[in-house]
């Protein structure tokens, strides 16, 4: 296990972080010097030198981990290393373990310029290894000097692994700690390393051991093929940190993504009570204040008629303020909107639709014309829907026309498909805001000053003719009006 070092020319410092930085690296660099000379002239050679050799190209395989700002490194050239400990003896560990090391900075830095390659990194990483892996090998030798059998080589080689792996470790540790501070919690580091951890003893102790033995029994065509498997492990060890990667990655992108719908979803519900306190507040106010007239002089009617108008339309909006918020449940919880379909003449409810806001038409000066050249079109539908339909489209198409505006109401039948549209000559929608009129809780930002709404007419309009099969198209034109048309599956009669 190594770090990157990226933090040693971004941290702090502190001349204790530099202190332990150039001891390490000092320790190291005289350990390498002293085993150097301890293997001058060793017998076998030519193995020390394969296995050297080996354990430099096996860190092209080295698997990285982000903690942090920091990358760890997982490698496998450390178990050619153990390797050489039975073999040659801890003196030989420290010199394969240094060259694997100037491999691994070489093939990390390769794309580096000379001058801006992390030295620093080279030395204390160095420096690392070669103290984890002297003790271990020190501690090797003991053991198996002390005990003997089967069980005594197996634990030999594990305790071995472990020291490594935790005097590496912490000496890493250390160093995070002088750089970062009480904000690095090292038993925490520790614990979320537990798992890579046990790999690396695994393929320190077994690996180590199975590549140790077959020099022994088959000389350097032993390296050759025991090497294989190791840098194999290695390598289906980086495809798995790979692909946890990526599959934690889009377990972000995904957890990111519905936290911004979340955050879009708080937005428009906060948007959707701020319009839905305004608008009930204006209908509740009217009401309050005509019904206190009527309580202190009931006989005002017979000369201002119009505030029986007044109270009713106002209980009418709230009626469909209402109603909208339930369907809206229910677009939410179930998806598609429920009906309870029979057989229904959609003239006479045009004509209905019509009369009943012909009043509020009346008010701005603007007229409803019909062009219904049919006398009857029978469709198959939810007659409370369908007259909600009508009634919202007609209903906009007055609320969104100024004053002396035209409203033009028309039904016909063609290719089975019973056609109605209204039309109005009223403020028109921008084209870039047309694709998402349909949207719940969307309102033209131009129109919000001059009609109150929640934006949730339209949503349910669409969702109650999507639920009959059939579609709603609009056309428009800014300061010339819309064109909502509606097909629906019918028939004609005589």
């Amino acid at each position: 296990m190594t770090s990157y070092l990226r933090w040693l020319h971004k941290g702090s410092h502190l001349p204790l972080r530099s202190f332990y930085l150039v001891f390490i690296s000092l320790m190291g660099m005289l350990l390498l010097v002293w085993s150097s000379f301890r293997l001058y002239g060793t017998a076998d050679g030519v193995n020390l030198i394969l296995l050297s050799l080996l354990a430099a190209a096996a860190e092209i395989s080295a698997t990285f981990v982000q903690v942090g700002e920091n990358k760890i490194a997982y490698e496998v050239g450390t178990a050619v290393s153990f390797a050489a400990i039975p073999l040659f003896g801890p003196w030989a560990a420290v010199v394969v373990v240094a060259l694997a090391g100037v491999s691994f900075w070489l093939f990390n830095t390769r794309h580096t310029p000379l001058r801006q390659r992390a030295w620093e990194q080279l030395t204390f990483n160095i420096g690392m290894h070669t103290i984890a892996i002297f003790i271990a090998g020190v501690m090797f030798n003991i053991w198996q000097n002390t005990f003997s059998g089967a069980c005594s080589i197996i634990f030999s080689w594990v305790a071995a692994a472990v020291i490594y792996d935790q005097a590496n470790f912490w000496l890493l540790a250390i160093i995070l700690r002088l750089v970062r501070g009480k904000e690095f919690k090292a038993l925490a580091f520790w614990r979320s390393n537990r798992w890579a951890m046990l790999i690396n003893v695994l393929i320190l102790s077994v690996g180590g051991f199975v590549l140790a033995f077959a020099v022994r029994q088959l000389d350097w065509m032993g390296v050759l093929i025991f090497f294989l498997p190791i840098v194999l492990s290695s390598i289906a060890f980086q495809a798995y940190v790979r692909q946890m990667k990526a599959h934690m990655d889009n377990l972000e992108a995904i957890i990111a993504e519905h936290t911004q719908e979340l955050s879009q979803l708080m937005k428009e519900k906060d948007a959707f009570l701020a319009v839905l306190t305004h608008d009930m507040k204006t209908p509740l106010t009217t009401i309050n204040l005509y019904a206190n007239i009527l309580k202190d002089h009931p006989d005002i009617l017979k000369t201002k008629p119009h505030m029986t108008n007044l109270i009713l339309r106002s209980q009418h909006t709230l009626t469909e303020i209402v109603d909208n918020i339930v369907d809206l449940e229910k677009l939410q919880t179930g998806g598609v909107m429920p009906t309870n379909r029979g057989q229904l003449d959609i003239v006479p409810m045009l004509d209905y639709a019509v009369q009943a806001l012909m009043p509020h038409a009346e008010e701005k000066a603007i007229q409803i014309q019909s062009d219904i050249g049919v006398d009857s079109i029978i469709i198959e539908a939810d007659r409370q829907q369908i007259e909600r339909v009508l009634q919202n489209l007609i209903s906009n198409a007055v609320k969104y026309t100024p004053k002396t505006g035209q409203v033009y109401v028309s039904a016909e039948v063609n290719d089975g498909q019973a056609i109605i549209r209204i039309r109005d000559t009223g403020y028109g929608i921008p084209e870039d805001e047309l694709p998402y009129i349909f949207d719940r809780f969307h309102r033209v930002a131009k129109h919000q000053s001059k009609v109150a709404g929640t934006g949730l007419g339209l949503a349910i309009t669409k969702a109650l003719v999507d639920a009959h099969g059939g579609v709603i198209t609009v056309t428009s034109e800014e300061g010339v009006g819309s064109t909502f048309t509606i097909s629906l599956p019918a028939r004609l009669t005589a």
